[in-house]
């Protein structure tokens, strides 16, 4: 299994780093529910198909607001913490994709 951080290579402040671990986590721990299944889940569930890439290392969503309010109710960030959370998935996400998500971009690593 690959380094949940490693599609975030420029996020050097450990805070940070501990905050993007405890998402990719929380996603590894949906019950009965890998990456990969979530990630067809909201392929198939949403109006607009919200992959925008995928690499050997994440996936690369632009995914609604719900899915990230569902996050961070499940990781009691509080409201900071899962600005912060977004913003550093944002940054990440136009570094390796090159653009702007359309909604929320939300980096998930591939198992």
């Amino acid at each position: 299994m690959a380094d949940p951080l490693d599609p975030f290579p420029d996020v050097d402040d450990e805070a940070d780093r501990a905050l993007v671990a405890r998402h990719q986590e929380a996603v590894r721990a949906l019950p009965a529910l890998s990456v990969e299944d979530l990630v067809y889940d909201y392929r198939t569930q949403f109006h607009r198909d919200p992959l925008v890439a995928r690499t050997d290392a994440a996936y690369y969503l632009s995914v609604r607001s719900h899915v990230w309010a569902e996050f961070g109710e499940r990781l009691d960030a509080g409201p900071d913490g899962l600005s912060r959370l977004k913003a550093i998935h944002a940054e990440q996400f136009r570094e390796h994709v090159g653009e702007q998500a359309a909604d929320d971009a939300m980096i998930l690593t591939r198992e």
